[in-house]
């Protein structure tokens, strides 16, 4: 089978640890290097979380390039609040030495994309920061990938769209909208998984599912993902998927999405409605830059898909 090739854009994490378990677990992928940017966590942190996982799976070698510290234009806010103060679920995962690859992100994704024009997907799960660097810095490889499937933003598509920073304001696209208007603009191929979905109920982890993750003799990517999902149903009541409904999203003909193409205004500065991403109205001229927004999920196909890989099972 001809392996998709893949590049995750991240900031672990639980979430973001889940959507790196489940590339890694899925035939589909082969995983060239993981950009890590602050968020969730500062980003020496996020960039020590994805060693972490990918030492704990025996992935290693997978590369990881540090990038941005904070936003274009604001100071970080983190959710450590929500992650824990290791921003992973205080798993116990072991540390691993931190080394990281010398390579810039925007350098790495660069360079790879030259390599492979067209082939490559992009899976951003974190702020856009590191993706409007790469855009600053090599304005080409938004023709040279293959396409962009990222998490954030609520686009007011399903019941379900309500912010989780402020009221209609999604954590990634808040942190830094600069970032997000510069992607949004930049006419390359964005498939977005927003709250709209990944609020759904249908879409979330609970008790039941743990209880499938914490089987004996589970192999390692089912244990390190009971101790995640274990802390955020613990502290949050359940473990809501925002990143591994992206890294789904890339798994072709899996029949669990659909999307619509809208264009999409996102508020910048510093005010009341910062973050806040809205879907125009469609005239009948054609929109410029279309980003294709999800607004359904076939809820249990996903879950069966993520605990069926997870698990092996």
């Amino acid at each position: 089978m001809k392996k998709q090739l893949l590049i995750m854009d991240m900031d672990p994490g639980i979430d973001d640890a889940l959507a790196l378990l489940l590339a890694l677990r899925s035939p589909e992928f082969q995983l060239l290097g993981v950009t890590t940017t602050a968020g969730n966590a500062p980003v020496e942190m996020t960039s020590l979380n994805a060693m972490r996982v990918l030492e704990y799976l025996n992935a290693g070698d997978v590369p990881v390039m540090q990038g941005a510290q904070k936003p274009l234009k604001h100071r970080l806010v983190n959710a450590l609040h929500y992650h824990g103060t290791d921003g992973m679920g205080e798993s116990g995962v072991p540390f691993p030495p931190y080394f990281i690859n010398s390579l810039q992100p925007w350098d790495f994704i660069s360079r790879a994309a030259m390599n492979n024009p067209g082939k490559i997907t992009l899976v951003t799960t974190g702020p856009l920061t590191n993706i409007a660097l790469t855009l600053q810095h090599h304005p080409e490889v938004a023709r040279l990938l293959a396409g962009l499937i990222l998490m954030g933003g609520a686009y007011g598509l399903t019941p379900y769209s309500k912010g989780n920073q402020t009221p209609y304001a999604e954590f990634n696209m808040w942190q830094d909208p600069e970032a997000a208007h510069m992607v949004f603009a930049s006419g390359m191929n964005i498939h977005a998984i927003g709250l709209d979905i990944s609020l759904d109920p249908a879409t979330c982890l609970y008790k039941q599912q743990l209880q499938q993750l914490q089987q004996k003799s589970a192999p390692a990517a089912a244990q390190l993902a009971s101790k995640l999902v274990d802390y955020a149903i613990k502290h949050h009541g359940r473990c809501e998927m925002h990143d591994p409904l992206a890294l789904a999203a890339a798994l072709e003909n899996m029949g669990i999405f659909g999307f619509t193409p809208k264009q999409i205004k996102i508020t910048r500065g510093n005010g009341a409605k910062r973050g806040v991403t809205c879907a125009l109205i469609q005239k009948k001229t054609p929109i410029l830059h279309p980003i294709y927004i999800a607004n359904k999920v076939n809820g249990p196909r996903f879950l069966e898909l993520f605990l069926s890989r997870i698990t092996g099972r």
